[in-house]
């Protein structure tokens, strides 16, 4: 999943929302990274790693991966990642009463309320996550083929992630379809996880 899921999956806690999000720019154990962050966060950081390994092996992700031509295969991971926050962002009111527009503003305000707490690389790119508005603007498909391209850059070796929009067009249809499937039963998990971390 990619940025916006992460944080939309969230309860509505900023400190575990900020750990949503920097979940993505940390590495190692939790009980490590847990000498650098606050519960919450953690919390946060935490919740994001279950919420990839759910998705990593659910059958309706394993399916969408599958359509995909033997070129594309390899990267369907990445692909879909970015292709959830558009169909999250297309049909965001099936998910959820509160504002989209709103919901990443506010989520904005705390991201550069909370400079100082993050992780460098984090640190860096947050004034362009915002300044280009990386929650909301896959919302428009013609935005994925500029994401999947600055990927395709940053990669080492060649890939054909350039030409992965074309390939998310041939399939646009069934993979909405296996998202409306999927999505609901990521957020029945998502809830059921964040019961457990209450628990603790």
């Amino acid at each position: 999943m990619n940025y916006l899921a992460h944080i939309f999956l969230s309860p509505p806690d900023p400190e575990q929302q900020l750990g949503s999000l920097i979940a993505d720019f940390t590495r190692g154990q939790l009980v490590t990274l847990a000498d650098d962050y606050a519960l919450g966060i953690m919390q946060g950081i935490a919740l994001h790693r279950k919420i990839d390994s759910f998705t990593d092996k659910n059958a309706w992700v394993l399916e969408s991966k599958a359509l995909f031509s033997a070129e594309h295969r390899r990267y369907a991971g990445i692909i879909l990642d970015i292709l959830y926050d558009h169909f999250l962002n297309r049909n965001w009111t099936e998910y959820s009463s509160v504002d989209r527009g709103c919901f990443i503003a506010e989520f904005y305000q705390l991201l550069a309320q909370e400079e100082a707490r993050l992780p460098i690389r984090l640190k860096r790119l947050a004034p362009r996550i915002i300044r280009e508005d990386w929650l909301g603007s896959y919302h428009d498909l013609q935005v994925l083929d500029r994401v999947y391209l600055r990927i395709s850059l940053r990669l080492r070796k060649p890939n054909p992630l350039d030409s992965a929009l074309l390939e998310v067009k041939r399939l646009y249809s069934p993979l909405a379809e296996n998202f409306a499937h999927f999505f609901p039963e990521l957020m029945a998990f998502s809830e059921q996880q964040q019961r457990l971390l209450r628990l603790k």
